[in-house]
C-alpha cells in the first residue's frame, strides 16, 4: 500500500490500530462508488487543510454563539428589570442600599485589573481567570463556591452575562474588550457613580410631581413615560453621539407633528448633508431633498445649483414627509434653545445595538407611536387609535395638546433595578469624571452615522 493510500484510509475518521488494518480498509475503500454516501460525506478528504472550505463550519460556529448569546440574554434580562420611575422615592432607597455594597467592596479593598488585549472565554486559563472570578463575586456575579478554579468554566460564562446585563453590554458570556474595560472599573469608580447618581436623582426630585410626564435618560438609552408617579411604559431610544451630545434640558411637549418635513439645521447640513451631495447629487434626489433660497422661499431647481460654490452654505434644506424622512412619520415638538426634541426614525433596526448614541442630538423614540397615543389620550376623540388612524391615512397632520406634558433630558449613569442589582451605563459624555476608555465590542451598522437630526 502507498503511503498516499495509507492516508487516506486514516482520513476517513477510522480507528485503525496498525497500518496492517489501515492497509485493509483502504483497499475496501477505493471499490466504494465516487457517489456513494461514504466518499460524499467528506469531498475534500484530499484537499490540505489550507485548502478547504470552512464557510459551512464557520457558519455553524457563528450560529451556534448566537443561539448561546440569545440564551444568555434571556435568562439574565431580569437582572436589568426597572419598572419604577428613576426619580422617585424608590429609587433612592435602592441606590442606598447598592451604595453601602459598593462601600464595602471598596473597603475590602476593591478588585484586581485584568491584562490588556485578551479576550477570555470558555476553556480560557491562567491568571487573569483568577482575578475575573475573584471581580465576578465580589459584586455578586458569581456565587463563591469556594473554588479556586484557573479555569473559565460555564458557571463563570453566566457570571461575565450577569455583569454584562448589569451594565448595559452585549450579552456573550466572553470578555471582549469593551466588557474588559467595564471590569477594569476601579471600584472606588463604581461607588462614587452610585453616590453622584443619588444626587442627581435627589436634585431631579420636583419633577416627579407633575400628574404626567416624559424622561430621557440618555446614557440609559431609556426613555420613560411617568403617570401619578407610576411607569405607564418604557421605551429605548437613540441619542446624540459624543461630539453632537443630547443636552440635559426641561421642556414641554405642545404639539405632535405627524408626517412632517425635516427643516435641516444649518449645522447639519453644513457638516454633513451638502458634503454628501457634493460627493454623490444623487442623494440629493434618493432621499427626497428641497434647496431653498430661504426659508418660506420657493425652492430652487436643484439642476441650477453650482454645488461646488460657497453660496450653497447660505441655502436652506427641507426633506419631504413620508417613510424616507429622518424624522419618520411622526415628530413630538418641545420647544427649547438647543432645538432638540423627540421624533420616530426609518432606521429602526439600529435599536437592537446595546450602544446607541448616533443621532446629532435629537432623540428618536422606538415606541414612538405608543408615547405619541399616550400624549393625546384623553383629549377629545384623540388617544392610541386614532393614532393608529391617521398614520394610516398618510396625510400630514398636527395636533396640540390642549395640556402640555413636561418632558426632561436627564443624565444618569447608575441605578437600581428590580432584582436589587446594581446597574451601570458607560459615562458616554464624560460627565462622571473618568469616561469609560475600550473599544466597541459591537461594531455599528453602516447607516448609524446617516444624515439625521
Amino acid at each position: 500500500m502507498t503511503w498516499t493510500t495509507y492516508r487516506f484510509a486514516k482520513g476517513t475518521g477510522a480507528n485503525c490500530v496498525s497500518r496492517r488494518a489501515c492497509a485493509a480498509l483502504a483497499a475496501a475503500l477505493l471499490l466504494v462508488p465516487a457517489w456513494s454516501p461514504v466518499v460524499q460525506a467528506d469531498s475534500n478528504w484530499w484537499r490540505p487543510s489550507f485548502m478547504r472550505d470552512d464557510s459551512s463550519s464557520r457558519q455553524e460556529d457563528r450560529a451556534r454563539r448566537e443561539q448561546v448569546r440569545n440564551e444568555l440574554q434571556q435568562r439574565f434580562e431580569p437582572l436589568g428589570k426597572n419598572t419604577i420611575a428613576y426619580v422617585s422615592k424608590e429609587m433612592i432607597e435602592r441606590l442606598r442600599g447598592g451604595i453601602e455594597k459598593y462601600r464595602a467592596i471598596v473597603q475590602a479593598g476593591g478588585w484586581g485589573q485584568l491584562s490588556e488585549g485578551r479576550t477570555l472565554r470558555i476553556n480560557d486559563t491562567g491568571e487573569d481567570i483568577r482575578i475575573l472570578r475573584h471581580r465576578l463575586v465580589m459584586t455578586g456575579d458569581m456565587l463563591d463556591s469556594g473554588r479556586r478554579s484557573w479555569a473559565f468554566d460555564s458557571e463563570m460564562q453566566d457570571g461575565v452575562a450577569r455583569f454584562q446585563t448589569r451594565h448595559g453590554l452585549r450579552v456573550t458570556g466572553v470578555v471582549d474588550a469593551r466588557t474588559r474595560a467595564a471590569l477594569n472599573v476601579p471600584a472606588q469608580h463604581r461607588l462614587r457613580q452610585l453616590e453622584l447618581n443619588m444626587q442627581r436623582i435627589y436634585d431631579l426630585s420636583e419633577i416627579s410631581s407633575a400628574e404626567k410626564y416624559v424622561l430621557v435618560n440618555a446614557p440609559g438609552y431609556t426613555l420613560q413615560a411617568v403617570e401619578k408617579s407610576g411607569l405607564a411604559f418604557e421605551s429605548g431610544v437613540i441619542v446624540g453621539r459624543p461630539d453632537r451630545q443630547t443636552p440635559e434640558v426641561s421642556a414641554k411637549i405642545i404639539e405632535l407633528n405627524f408626517y412632517p418635513f425635516w427643516r435641516v439645521p444649518d449645522s447639519i447640513s453644513s457638516k454633513d448633508l451638502i458634503p454628501a451631495i457634493r460627493k454623490d447629487i444623487n442623494y440629493f434626489y434618493k432621499e427626497h431633498f428641497s434647496v431653498l433660497p430661504t426659508w418660506g422661499a420657493k425652492p430652487f431647481d436643484p439642476q441650477a445649483v453650482n454645488w461646488n460654490s460657497d453660496a450653497v452654505y447660505n441655502y436652506k434644506f427641507r426633506q419631504d414627509p413620508g417613510p424616507h424622512n429622518a424624522l419618520g412619520l411622526v415628530r413630538i415638538n418641545m420647544p427649547n434653545k438647543h432645538t432638540v426634541y423627540l421624533h420616530d426614525t426609518p432606521l429602526k433596526h439600529l435599536f437592537a445595538q446595546s450602544s446607541r448614541a448616533f443621532s446629532s442630538g435629537c432623540v428618536r423614540v422606538e415606541r414612538v407611536f405608543d408615547l405619541a397615543g399616550w400624549l393625546v389620550e384623553g383629549q377629545d376623540d384623540w388617544g392610541p387609535m386614532k393614532v393608529q388612524t391617521v398614520l394610516a391615512a398618510g396625510q400630514a397632520e398636527d395636533v396640540k395638546l390642549k395640556k402640555p406634558v413636561p418632558v426632561h433630558f436627564v443624565y444618569l449613569t447608575a441605578w437600581v433595578a428590580d432584582s436589587g442589582a446594581p446597574n451601570f451605563r458607560p459615562d458616554i459624555y464624560g460627565k462622571d469624571g473618568a469616561a469609560e476608555a475600550g473599544a466597541d465590542d459591537e461594531a455599528a451598522p453602516n447607516d448609524a452615522r446617516s444624515i439625521t437630526p
